[in-house]
């Protein structure tokens, strides 16, 4: 199977649980296996995404240990589009352990997607990385979770995700006057 011809299974997804849907997703789920090519692989995930079979969730959960980050990346957003909290887990795995700062920025977007007291608990491992853009990516989905607005301070976002209620946020002069002026 190419590019191509895997795209066009993401076509044929109806968006229902049927048999017929089961059968294909059986398919790409053991092309992806044996598929050598990482890009092939990455359509795979993004055609499977698709579908809404026990099995598409599967693969790309197993997806998140493929060997390309870019296949490892691919999943975390298709699983962001699903927003299934079962994924809440692998997502986290992958924020803590991989090894690729872009797949572990993925996944802290992905738990941003996904409405749960476990997936704000997971996300405290962003606020507490070193790199700036990686708590910087978990501060926005914590906020796309919580519908609150710490600002930048990332211990008050680490309250939040520990379960604690930090003190109000009151934004500076200047991040005030950065939001009415025209430049």
């Amino acid at each position: 199977m190419r590019v191509d011809a895997v795209h066009e299974f993401a076509m044929k997804s109806t968006g229902v649980d049927s048999p017929e849907q089961r059968q294909i997703t059986d398919q790409l789920a053991r092309q992806i296996q044996v598929e050598p090519d990482p890009l092939v692989r990455q359509a795979v995930g993004t055609s499977i995404s698709e579908y809404k079979t026990p099995m598409a969730l599967q693969v790309l959960q197993a997806g998140l240990n493929d060997e390309n980050p870019s296949v490892r990346i691919s999943c975390c957003r298709a699983l962001a589009k699903r927003a299934d909290p079962t994924s809440v887990q692998p997502l986290s795995g992958a924020l803590k352990q991989d090894k690729d700062i872009d797949v572990r920025m993925a996944a802290a977007e992905a738990l941003g997607k996904i409405n749960s007291p476990e997936a704000i608990k997971a996300l405290g491992v962003a606020l507490d990385d070193r790199d700036p853009a990686l708590q910087y990516a978990g501060v926005q989905s914590l906020k796309a979770i919580t519908g609150k607005d710490y600002g930048p301070d990332v211990q008050a976002w680490r309250q939040v995700a520990a379960g604690q209620a930090p003190a109000p946020y009151t934004p500076s002069v200047a991040e005030r006057l950065r939001k009415v002026s025209p430049f």
